[in-house]
């Protein structure tokens, strides 16, 4: 006869969820990061290409979050499930943060950067 099995078995996650998680966790915001220190030392006073992928980045942050969640089983930073109210929160934490540092830089860059 056999015994059961008492032995916890250890889920692995795909590599496509991982993928997705290195995503939103690190390169988006890194590419946010960068992409707002070149808005904040462009030498131009009118919105460019910058802008455009800066929100395109965090409109692909926040559809990367909702498939991590929905479709790949998504954790949280604690490696615990994630749910659907973590995702409105990371995205109103988000698009909060966004739009601050964004204006933030513009209006930086109007008064300080020598033109």
């Amino acid at each position: 006869m056999n015994k059961p099995n008492n032995q916890p078995t250890e889920k692995y996650d795909s590599p496509l969820g991982l993928l997705t998680r290195l995503y939103w966790m690190v390169v988006g915001n890194i590419t946010l990061f960068m992409l707002t220190i070149f808005i904040l030392l462009n030498n131009g006073k009118q919105l460019n290409a910058a802008d455009a992928i800066f929100w395109t980045t965090v409109a692909l942050l926040v559809l990367t979050r909702y498939i991590d969640i929905k479709l790949l089983g998504g954790l949280t930073v604690t490696n615990q499930p994630a749910s659907m109210a973590d995702w409105r929160k990371y995205t109103t934490f988000l698009l909060i943060g966004s739009t601050a540092v964004w204006g933030l830089s513009h209006v930086m860059n109007y008064l300080f950067v020598i033109r």
